[in-house]
C-alpha cells in the first residue's frame, strides 16, 4: 500500500542566530492538525480490511512498544521494516578531562528514529501533497504543530520564529 497525504505546513518570518542583523527570511513549518490517539490508530489500522480485530491490534502494538523500549534502553538499535531504525541517544554537558565527567552530567535520553528507503526524506516528499494553513503569527496564538525543516534557510536549520 502506498501512502498518500496532505502535508500541512505554514509560513513563517525568523532571523539567523547566526546573522542578527540580518533581515528575517520566509521558512515553512510543517504542521500537524490533530493527535491521533493510541486507540483511534488500532481502529484505522483494523477498518484496512484486517482480519484482526481491534483487540488483537492493540495487544501486539502494546506487547510491540514495550519490547521496542526494552531491546532500545539495553543498547540495542532495532530496525523496524520499512518504519525506521530505533536507537536511543544521551544529551550530556561537557567536562574538560575525560575523569571528570560522571553520570550526572547527562541533560537527557531520547528517542532516535531514522528513516529507511520508502520512509527516506526524498520518497516522503514525492508522497506528500502541501496544503499552506494560516501564516504564522509571531507572537500570536496561532502556533499549532511543530518540528520541520526549512525551505531555503542557509544553514538547513529553521531559526525559531520572530518574537
Amino acid at each position: 500500500m502506498t501512502a498518500i497525504g496532505t502535508l500541512k505546513y505554514r509560513r513563517y518570518a525568523a532571523k539567523s542566530p547566526q546573522k542578527p542583523d540580518d533581515p528575517a527570511k520566509w521558512y515553512a513549518r510543517a504542521v500537524q492538525d490533530r493527535t491521533v490517539e493510541f486507540e483511534d490508530f488500532v481502529t484505522h489500522i483494523s477498518e484496512h480490511n484486517s482480519p484482526y480485530s481491534q483487540g488483537v491490534i492493540h495487544g501486539v502494538l502494546i506487547d510491540t512498544l514495550a519490547c521496542l523500549k526494552e531491546l532500545v534502553l539495553d543498547g540495542k538499535s532495532v530496525r523496524f521494516g520499512d518504519l525506521g531504525l530505533f536507537s536511543v541517544g544521551i544529551s550530556s554537558k561537557g567536562a574538560t578531562t575525560a575523569e571528570e565527567w560522571n553520570t550526572g552530567m547527562v541533560t537527557g535520553i531520547h528517542l532516535n528514529v531514522r528513516n529507511t528507503k520508502t520512509w527516506s526524506n526524498a520518497e516522503l516528499r514525492k508522497a506528500a501533497r502541501l496544503a499552506e494553513l494560516d501564516v504564522y503569527t509571531a507572537g500570536g496564538t496561532d502556533n499549532a504543530g511543530g518540528g520541520g525543516g526549512t525551505d531555503g534557510g542557509d544553514d538547513g536549520e529553521s531559526p525559531d520564529p520572530i518574537v
